[in-house]
């Protein structure tokens, strides 16, 4: 199986600066949690024989800020869904853009290429070969995403 490239600090902040503007801050962080009780989002990346390859997945304060900031929501929008742990309709459709401008990060001049198939709201409803392809994903690379004037969230990226 193909090995996909992993970001680091730099290339991430440059990424998430094109987003969220110059202001948004990237630091290292934890990996996040790939349970189905963890209420963390998982973005599926597929190979062009539509196989699982690589996954992003992102806490509900990252899901909640990017998805506001791409299109100037309010800040209380995103604290409310943070708050209540549910996000709107355009917040998930503003964060399946970001996770699929994101996936430029999984790929450089030697690796194949991949697509964004699907984003999930609920780790427990992850399909089969999904759940299967996470569960042999060693590569990782976690970063903390400070998204300027909404607050910070968590984001992790899987690669076989």
């Amino acid at each position: 199986m193909p090995v996909y490239a992993l970001p680091n600090a730099a290339a991430m902040k440059e990424t998430v600066a094109m987003l969220f503007g110059e202001d948004a801050k990237v630091t290292p962080g934890k990996p996040l949690d790939t349970k189905a009780s963890s209420g963390n989002l998982i973005a599926i990346y597929i190979d062009d024989d539509d196989k699982p390859v690589a996954a992003l997945l992102c806490d509900i304060p990252f899901a909640a800020n990017g998805g506001c900031a791409l299109s100037m929501m309010p800040v209380g929008a995103a604290k409310d869904a943070i708050k209540t742990k549910k996000l709107e309709q355009t917040m998930l459709d503003n964060l399946y853009e970001v996770m699929n401008i994101l996936s430029t990060l999984l790929m450089d001049e030697r690796t194949p290429h991949l697509k964004l198939a699907t984003l999930y709201p609920d780790l427990g409803k992850l399909p089969a070969d999904a759940k299967v392809a996470l569960s042999t994903m060693k590569g990782h690379a976690d970063f903390i995403i400070n998204v300027p004037r909404y607050g910070v969230g968590g984001l992790s990226l899987l690669v076989i």
